[in-house]
């Protein structure tokens, strides 16, 4: 999704998400002036090179030579969405992601993902540091390989929404497999079914798909489509049909 940002008055398009302070100064031209985060309601940010912010549209930067300090306090304390609450409060509105996701009492050491309104969730590493906004988003899953396959029972399990987009590890039965996309039938998932080594799997004609929901709940699937990404899925389990009896 592209959005507009304004940097000294004039706009700019680029795509919605993470976006580094280099390349904003890129944005900005050959300017050897600082770039700041223009705050309506508080003190503007410096942004430096090294800086990520999550950009949603809307967002103006202007350029100036001010000395203030790299992460200054804030006149008012910072409230982002956390994992669908606003609890946490910022002084500053800088913080690393590792210490951003160690206001998670569960999940200290889970991984951190920022909602990106009508576009894929982003993941956030440790090592980055974030300019907050106010209109920010986070959220916290369990532990995983970064970068690597959401794993979709873990979530469940613990009630967190798998973020969108991306891979997916899922449980059918007691194997685990992976997905490259969000949606996929019930007719594919069983199709899997004992591909260790890969052999031809199960068919919705000798089988039935039920999905397994947090807190014990199944809903049958069979061929419809099944999104990774929704809250509460735990896992899938395939059924035997029973053979119809002739008079």
């Amino acid at each position: 999704m592209t959005v507009v940002i304004r940097i000294d008055g004039e706009s700019q398009q680029r795509p919605a998400g993470l976006v580094s302070g280099a390349q904003l100064y890129d944005l900005a031209g050959s300017s050897p002036q600082r770039l700041f985060l223009n705050r309506e309601d508080g003190i503007d940010i410096p942004i430096s090179p090294e800086d990520h912010l999550l950009i949603k549209g809307n967002e103006s930067f202007v350029v100036g030579d001010s000395q203030i300090e790299d992460n200054p306090p804030l006149r008012k304390e910072l409230k982002p969405e956390f994992n669908g609450a606003h609890e946490i409060a910022l002084a500053h509105a800088k913080i690393e992601a590792q210490a951003l996701k160690a206001h998670d009492p569960q999940f200290p050491d889970g991984r951190l993902f920022a909602d990106i309104p009508d576009a894929v969730d982003v993941e956030i590493f440790d090592h980055v540091r974030l300019v907050v906004q106010e209109t920010d988003s986070y959220f916290v899953i369990p532990p995983g390989d970064a970068g690597g396959p959401i794993d979709v029972e873990e979530c469940g399990k613990h009630d967190r929404r798998p973020p969108k987009g991306g891979a997916y590890r899922y449980r059918l039965d007691r194997e685990k497999y992976t997905s490259e996309t969000e949606k996929i039938s019930g007719e594919e998932i069983l199709g899997r079914a004992g591909e260790t080594p890969p052999v031809a799997g199960k068919n919705l004609a000798e089988w039935s798909l039920n999905q397994k929901l947090r807190g014990g709940k199944r809903i049958k699937v069979d061929g419809d489509s099944v999104d990774l990404s929704a809250p509460g899925v735990e896992r899938f389990e395939s059924v035997r049909r029973q053979a119809q009896q002739g008079r």
